[in-house]
């Protein structure tokens, strides 16, 4: 689980980083929590049994790698 949040904390990071950085820019708020809030619900899934269970399995392994991925390459194009 470690892997995971350390993920989440990264991505939780970069929004917020994103957010600071991009303050002036129109819609920043929305653009940073599309960033934040993947890492939001990533982190708190790594607390509860039953997502605990669930983020163990392969699928959802790869939806996190691609989501996170996704999340942190618009962070740094955006």
């Amino acid at each position: 689980m470690n892997n995971y949040r350390m993920w989440a904390y990264a991505l939780i990071a970069t929004g917020l980083l994103n957010w600071d950085y991009q303050r002036n820019a129109p819609h920043i708020a929305a653009h940073s929590l599309a960033i934040v809030i993947p890492g939001l619900v990533l982190l708190l899934s790594t607390f509860f049994t039953p997502t605990r269970k669930l983020l163990t399995q392969r699928a959802s392994q790869i939806a996190w790698f691609l989501i996170g991925a996704g999340a942190l390459a618009y962070a740094f194009l955006n």
